[in-house]
């Protein structure tokens, strides 16, 4: 069973917007053009190898607001699990931001 929020069309939409900038960001970093969203991840990680990485992880942001509990079941930790995980593999910090406001909008609903 689902877990449905009252504002769940909120939390989709910034979802959706996260990954898409995310994936902005990530192919913008790819290209080689500076990115104002970006923050070196700690690890000492090829660009290409970052690159497939932070791609996947768009991939499952952006599945787990269109297909709700088929990956990954939407909820509000999930969520701020992948947005940390954005700001790390290279997608940026206003992606990430975007995400973990869906996140909290949903703990504060489970509050």
């Amino acid at each position: 069973m689902t877990k449905h929020y009252k504002n769940e069309q909120i939390m989709k939409f910034l979802t959706i917007i996260g990954a898409l900038v995310g994936l902005a960001t990530l192919i913008l970093s790819i290209a080689g053009l500076g990115s104002y969203g970006l923050i070196d991840p700690v690890f000492a990680l090829n660009a290409v190898l970052n690159f497939i990485i932070g791609i996947v992880i768009v991939a499952l942001t952006f599945l787990v607001a269109m297909k709700p509990d088929e990956p990954l079941p939407f909820h509000w930790l999930v969520l701020f699990i992948l947005a940390i995980l954005l700001v790390i593999f290279g997608a940026g910090i206003i992606a990430c931001v975007l995400v973990i406001i869906a996140a909290l909008i949903g703990l504060i609903e489970d509050l």
